[in-house]
Order: structure tokens, then C-alpha cells, then sequence
């Protein structure tokens, strides 16, 4: 076969756009990081970099869930300490207004804070988290405690759950009927634990100057501080699972992303001495080519 001076010029210009190609294929790496930029880059491994990805963004989703959670039950144990805290004092009222030694005067003004407690302990009822009420069951939406009736009222007793891992749902809320005690008539019975029915026994006897019954009122104080920090534990032990999740998924995650990079992340040391030796041939090639090609005549002539 002839060899003519175009063959040589054609060969040449395409060994140079190959080396060209592998040079802006190297460059376009180390500049991204990633060894897999387009489908042409690898097709079987884009395969395993989609999976990768999908399967990383799928337990995400679960860890935005499980932040979600343990947002809201931090929220409610605070409410629930500050609940507790009302109605420690209220106890301590009610211990200091059993005393023979108080006047009617004396009781009067004990009645008007523990009116005041009684106010703030509705307000509590009434938290909102990110504006759902967390005592209100599945009604986020309504506020499960009026002013006038909290004693009466009864909370929709709806778990709300959280997705936070494949087959796993985490109960976030506790029902006002759960914490605060399920609603009573009114005016409530002496023997009511209902935190709210309490105040009202507390504050009524103390207007009432009823040393005996203020005593009495004692024990269902105590009853109701029992079942709240029973419901408290409960919101605990949700913590520290939601806790547990969260340190799984993130290991699910991390393992995830541990096999995306090993697929697309490309090798820098590798690549950059690849880059080095193309260069070195692209040199070489362009070297040759100017003596490969021929411009003139007067060329051959000299």
C-alpha cells in the first residue's frame, strides 16, 4: 500500500485530538475530583454511583425524620418540667396554707398565686411546636385547653408517629389526657388528680380559709407529680431511642458514601501521573508532527 504525505497528515492530526481528548478527560478530573463526570466515563459504574445515591438519600430522608422527632420531644419534656414545676409549687403552697397558723388574710393571698399557677399550667397545656400543640393528640391543629374548662376537657389521645427507619415508627407525642389527667366535671371532685381540677380544689379552699381541706388537697398533688414524671421517663426513653436511630442511620450513610467515592472519586496521585504522561506524549507527538508534515517544496529544496 502507498503511503501518501496526506496519510501520514491525517494519522498525525488524529493521534493528536486522542491525546487531546485524554488530556481534557484527565484535566476535567482533578478539577471535579470525581473519576465518573459523564455516563461515557464508565457506564457500569454510573449504574452503581445512581444506586449509591438513591440509597443514601432514602435514609436522609429517615435522619430528617429522626431530627424532626427528637426536636419535638425535647420541646415537650421542657414543657413538661416547666408543668412540673407549677405544680411543685403548688404543692409548697398548699403544705404552707395547710398551717393553723395563717389567717384568712394570709390564705387569700397564697389563693390569688395559685390562681396565677393555674393560668400558666393552660399555657403550658397550650405549647406549640413549630405551631402544632404537642398535648392535643392528632388535633395539632386546635388548642386542647381553654381558660374557663380546662378541667373538663379531654385531649384526643392519637399517637403521632414518626418514620425514623425502615419498619421503625417513633411516637413523638403524649397526650394532654396522659400528663395533665383526663377531664372532670366541674366543679371537680375533691379526689380529682386532674393537674387543673387541683389548682381549682386548692385555690377554693383556700378562699374558703379550710385549713383541713387545703391539707387534703395535698395528696392529689402529689398523685398528679407521679403520673407526669411517669409520662417525663416516657418522653425519655423516645429520646434516647430516637438517639440510638440517628446513630444508625448515620452509619448507614457514611457506608453509603464510603462506596459512592470508591466508585467516583477518582484516585488523584493516579490521575496526575497520568496527566504527566500525557503531556509528555502530546510533546512528543506535536515534536514529530513538525517534522512528519511537510509545509512547502522549498523545503525538500534546502
Amino acid at each position: 500500500m502507498r503511503v501518501t504525505q496526506g496519510m501520514l497528515n491525517q494519522q498525525m492530526l488524529l493521534d493528536l485530538e486522542t491525546n487531546t481528548a485524554r488530556l481534557s478527560a484527565l484535566q476535567n478530573q482533578i478539577s471535579t475530583g470525581k473519576r465518573i463526570n459523564t455516563p461515557a466515563d464508565d457506564p457500569v459504574g454510573v449504574v452503581f454511583v445512581m444506586r449509591y445515591k438513591n440509597d443514601i438519600q432514602y435514609y436522609q430522608q429517615y435522619q430528617d425524620n429522626a431530627s424532626a422527632a427528637q426536636g419535638w420531644l425535647n420541646y415537650t419534656e421542657g414543657a413538661m418540667n416547666q408543668a412540673q414545676q407549677v405544680m411543685q409549687r403548688a404543692r409548697d403552697l398548699a403544705v404552707q396554707g395547710a398551717s393553723d397558723t395563717l389567717s384568712d388574710t394570709d390564705r387569700q393571698a397564697i389563693a390569688a398565686e395559685v390562681d396565677q399557677l393555674y393560668q400558666q399550667l393552660v399555657n403550658i397545656g397550650n405549647s406549640q411546636y413549630n405551631g402544632q400543640y404537642v398535648f392535643a393528640g392528632l388535633q395539632t391543629n386546635l388548642p386542647p385547653y381553654a381558660s374557663a374548662s380546662a378541667m373538663t376537657q379531654s385531649t384526643d389521645t392519637g399517637p403521632l408517629l414518626y418514620d425514623v427507619g425502615d419498619g421503625v415508627e417513633l411516637q413523638v407525642n403524649t397526650p394532654g389526657n396522659d400528663f395533665f389527667g383526663s377531664g372532670t366535671s366541674n366543679p371537680p371532685p375533691a379526689n380529682s388528680d386532674n393537674a387543673f381540677a387541683v389548682l381549682l380544689n386548692l385555690s377554693s379552699a383556700l378562699q374558703s380559709n379550710n385549713g383541713q381541706a387545703v391539707s387534703e388537697v395535698i395528696q392529689q398533688i402529689d398523685s398528679r407529680l407521679n403520673q407526669m414524671s411517669a409520662q417525663q421517663a416516657l418522653v425519655g426513653a423516645r429520646l434516647d431511642r430516637v438517639q440510638f436511630e440517628q446513630n444508625r442511620l448515620a452509619g448507614l450513610i457514611n457506608n453509603f458514601q464510603t462506596l459512592l467515592a470508591g466508585v467516583q472519586d477518582a484516585d488523584m496521585a493516579k490521575t496526575i501521573t497520568e496527566l504527566n504522561t500525557a503531556q509528555s506524549v502530546q510533546q512528543a507527538a506535536l515534536a514529530v508532527g513538525a517534522r512528519v508534515i511537510v509545509p512547502t517544496l522549498v523545503d525538500f529544496l534546502k
